[in-house]
């Protein structure tokens, strides 16, 4: 898992950050920067399809065989038919399916009526990898298909949470050692860790400003969204050390 950081003197911020005052001690703050992207719990997919015969056996058939199609497509990608289940109530490709399902009853003639047997299904995957591939493959066949959407595991964003305040520390302490050797000094201690830091904007803020200025406004929006689902998780801290 890659993670990278950057450290600005406070110098950026506000003048005066690292500074000797009499005999009080020299003290320096570092903005130390952390990250780590944490993989979805699961991803999930809609799939719309509507069976279709002149009689509701045949409507039922046609739709078993468009199942079967699914569950084909699952295979390909090691998995099982375990992972289809039904879209929810409120599903807006279930929605869809329904009022496909009344157009066709609208537009049947007596002579030569329509059966239908429409379905909305919730197809459960590891990776959006997984769930880009059936998609693409659903696609070809006709298949209506809904939102992709990649939940992450609040479990696993907690932690992550405290693993990037712990990385943004250990950043900061290691561009400080940088800092009190080219003034001949050693770091002694931390005398404060702050979220907000000093100025008007959290350095938090700072870095995406930064990041907008160095790479345009879609650099900022990437940082926050995966292409692989993933959650970004990312922390910003003022470290104050004392130098001896």
């Amino acid at each position: 898992m890659r993670t990278k950081s950057f450290v600005l003197a406070l110098a950026l911020i506000a003048p005066g950050v690292a500074s000797a005052q009499g005999r009080q001690p020299v003290t320096l703050e570092i903005v130390g920067n952390g990250w780590v992207d944490v993989k979805p719990g699961k991803v999930t997919l809609e799939v719309g399809y509507i069976g279709k015969g002149k009689t509701e056996a045949e409507a039922k058939r046609d739709s078993a065989a468009l199942l079967a199609k699914i569950e084909e497509t699952l295979k390909a990608q090691g998995l099982s038919a375990a992972a289809i289940g039904d879209a929810p109530v409120d599903s807006p490709t279930k929605a869809q399916m329904e009022q496909m399902q009344s157009d066709d009853a609208d537009s049947a003639s007596d002579a030569a009526p329509v059966v239908t047997d429409p379905h909305a299904r919730l197809l459960t995957f590891r990776t959006t990898a997984q769930a880009d591939a059936v998609r693409d493959q659903l696609l070809v066949n006709d298949y209506k298909i809904g939102t992709l959407r990649a939940e992450p595991d609040i479990t696993e964003v907690d932690a992550a949470d405290k693993q990037v305040k712990a990385m943004a520390l250990r950043n900061a302490r290691a561009d400080a050692e940088i800092y009190a050797k080219e003034m001949g000094l050693r770091v002694a201690r931390v005398v404060r860790i702050s979220e907000t830091g000093n100025g008007p904007l959290t350095p938090a803020v700072q870095n995406k400003i930064e990041l907008a200025m160095s790479q345009g406004p879609q650099a900022v929006f990437r940082s926050f969204k995966r292409a692989d689902g993933a959650t970004h998780v990312e922390k910003a801290l003022v470290v104050t050390f004392e130098l001896q």
